[in-house]
């Protein structure tokens, strides 16, 4: 199962890179990651900071400059990420994923049709988009990405290709962070989180420990070599990792210090990182009576794809490009081979 998820998060990657170019795409200035103390809501739009995404909840006033109350305008937050200065690439040579602490999970803004999404820039108008949606893992321990061994053990490359291979495997701003302290090793093993053996009932597609109960501390058994190395880390990271990318074009002026960007019509529900600067939770409108309203719900399905592909990597649907169904036909229409070969006879010689 994993090996699929793998060909096709990657296939994914690939086949965007082959379509979109990001450079001189209008860029959006980049947040390093939630600015301790700072509010993440404000009552009107003169409150909003340039180079940064907002949601406009309940945006039934035509006039944005009229609008106001608490909690009007909310930030789209970033969480720990592991790409930093990355946000607008492509890369299929790391894992990109996302942290974010259980304190600060429920400052992820929730978008539904009632609300807006805005952007505010005081130096430029972007030329596009870019939406990469991340998968949700739900609540785990600050270490993602695990990789199953041929005995479907699992590790995590810890200085295998160059000293600091562990920043793209584990939050360094959780209680994880205390592991980038060990000796310098290939590839660093965990073996149980508490009573829960990793294995491929209990590890995520994202590599990510599952049923761990929230907020709860666990003793975890790391191995350097064969010499194990106990730690007691807490189940308090909501992670996320990528798994499609889109680009937009549509937007509209307010007559303000900002813009509205479309949400496609084609987007389901799950997490979107609106270019580069910040994380919302996209609540389609056929599972608003299902969804509990809370920072996480497991009974929602947050990473239905939205592309899709044959165990072959090859994409079978895209709603996201107009032209797809269309550049399909004319695929499954050409003629296979050489129309013009001469089909020559059992016992007759051709000339």
């Amino acid at each position: 199962m994993k090996s699929k998820c793998v060909k096709r998060i990657a296939a994914i990657l690939l086949a965007g890179c082959s379509v979109i170019s990001l450079t001189g795409c209008g860029i959006f200035e980049t947040l390093s990651g939630n600015a301790s103390g700072r509010p993440t809501s404000f009552s009107t739009v003169d409150e909003l900071e340039s180079g940064k995404a907002y949601v406009w909840k309940d945006a039934n006033e035509s006039d944005v400059n009229k609008a106001s109350g608490s909690n009007t305008f909310q930030t789209c937050i970033t969480g720990d990420i592991n790409f930093t200065g990355k946000e607008l690439e492509e890369v299929t040579d790391n894992p990109r994923s996302i942290w974010v602490s259980d304190e600060a999970d429920e400052k992820i803004p929730t978008v539904t049709s009632k609300d807006k999404l805005l952007y505010v820039s005081d130096t430029e108008v972007p030329d596009s988009i870019v939406f990469e949606r991340f998968a949700d893992y739900g609540y785990t321990i600050g270490v993602s990405n695990f990789i199953a061994d041929g005995g479907d053990h699992y590790y995590i490359p810890f200085a295998q290709s160059s000293e600091d291979d562990y920043k793209y495997y584990i939050d360094l701003k959780s209680d994880a962070g205390a592991l980038s302290k060990l000796q310098s090793i290939t590839k660093l093993y965990l073996d149980k989180v508490g009573d829960t053996k990793l294995s491929k009932k209990t590890v995520s597609d994202g590599g990510t420990v599952l049923g761990l109960q929230k907020g709860k501390s666990y003793a975890c058994e790391f191995y350097t070599g064969t010499y194990y190395q106990d730690f007691k880390l807490k189940a308090n990271i909501h992670s996320f990792g990528s798994l499609e990318r889109f680009v937009s074009y549509e937007f509209d002026f307010l007559h303000s210090n900002c813009i509205a960007i479309t949400i496609p019509d084609y987007f389901k529900t799950g997490y979107y990182f609106v270019n580069g600067v910040g994380l919302f939770r996209y609540v389609a409108d056929e599972d608003l009576d299902t969804y509990n309203g809370e920072a996480y719900d497991e009974n929602v399905d947050w990473n239905d794809p939205i592309i899709i592909y044959d165990e072959n990597g090859s994409v079978i649907s895209d709603p996201s490009d107009p032209d797809f169904e269309e550049n399909q036909e004319e695929t499954e229409m050409e003629p296979e081979g050489d129309s013009d070969v001469t089909e020559v006879k059992e016992g007759e010689a051709s000339e």
